[in-house]
C-alpha cells in the first residue's frame, strides 16, 4: 500500500524521535559513564516511545484523510444533484464558463469547494481546515447563499442565532453585499447532514429577503 505524504512524514518523525533520542543518550554516555544496562534500557525506551508516537500520529492522519474523503464524496453528490460542481481548486469555477458568482466572494475559500443551485438560488459550500493552539486540527464549513439584492453588512449575535432553529454547530451568521454566509463547526459527517446545513441556510436567506 502506497503511503501518502502525511503518513510518510509521520513515520519519519517517529523514526527521528526514536533514533535521535537514542543517539543523544549514547553521546551523553561518552561524557558521563553510566552502566551499560541503564543505557540499553533508556535506548530501548526511546525507540518504543518513537514507535508509539508514530503509531498514534499515523492513526490521526488516517482518520483525517477518511474525514476529508467522506466529505468530498458528500459534496460531490450534492453538486451533481444540484446542477453544480465540486472542486479543490478555486480557479476551476471561474474557468468553466458557467457564470458562477459566489466563487468571486472572498468568503468562498478552502480546500474543498462546491457550487450549485438550490431552490432557484446559487449556493456555495466551502470546507477548510487549520491548526488550533493545542496543535489539533480545526474543521470549518461555510454555506454561502447568493441574495437577490444588496444587503448592508450584518452579523447576528449568538442569542439571535439560537432563535433561528439552525442545525447544531453554527458558529456565525453574517450578511454583506449580496451574500449570506452561515459558518459551521466541523465538516459534514454525511450527505444528510450536509443537505440539512445547506437547506437551513437557503431557507434563512429566503426569510430574510421576505422581511
Amino acid at each position: 500500500m502506497r503511503l501518502t505524504v502525511d503518513e510518510r512524514d509521520t513515520l519519519i518523525m517517529g523514526a527521528f524521535i526514536g533514533g535521535g533520542g537514542s543517539a543523544l543518550l549514547l553521546v551523553f554516555d561518552l561524557f558521563w559513564r553510566f552502566p551499560w544496562q541503564v543505557i540499553l534500557l533508556l535506548v530501548a525506551g526511546m525507540v518504543v516511545f518513537g514507535v508509539l508516537l508514530a503509531a498514534m500520529s499515523l492513526g490521526d492522519v488516517r482518520r483525517e484523510a477518511d474525514r476529508r474523503e467522506s466529505s468530498r464524496v458528500s459534496l460531490l453528490a450534492w453538486a451533481v444533484l444540484n446542477e453544480g460542481r465540486c472542486e479543490t481548486d478555486l480557479a476551476a469555477f471561474t474557468a468553466d464558463g458557467e457564470g458562477w458568482e459566489l466563487p468571486a466572494s472572498p468568503l468562498f475559500c478552502g480546500t474543498l469547494l462546491a457550487v450549485g443551485h438550490r431552490d432557484g438560488v446559487e449556493v456555495g459550500i466551502a470546507c477548510s481546515s487549520g491548526w488550533d493552539l493545542e496543535g489539533g486540527t480545526t474543521w470549518r464549513m461555510a454555506v454561502l447563499v447568493r441574495l437577490s439584492e444588496e444587503r448592508s453588512p450584518t452579523r447576528l449575535r449568538r442569542r439571535e442565532m439560537h432563535r433561528l432553529g439552525l442545525p447544531q454547530g453554527v458558529v456565525s451568521v453574517a450578511m454583506g453585499s449580496r451574500v449570506l454566509c452561515v459558518r459551521y463547526q466541523g465538516w459534514p459527517d454525511d450527505f444528510v447532514a450536509l443537505n440539512a446545513r445547506v437547506d437551513a441556510a437557503v431557507h434563512l436567506a429566503a426569510s430574510l429577503q421576505e422581511a
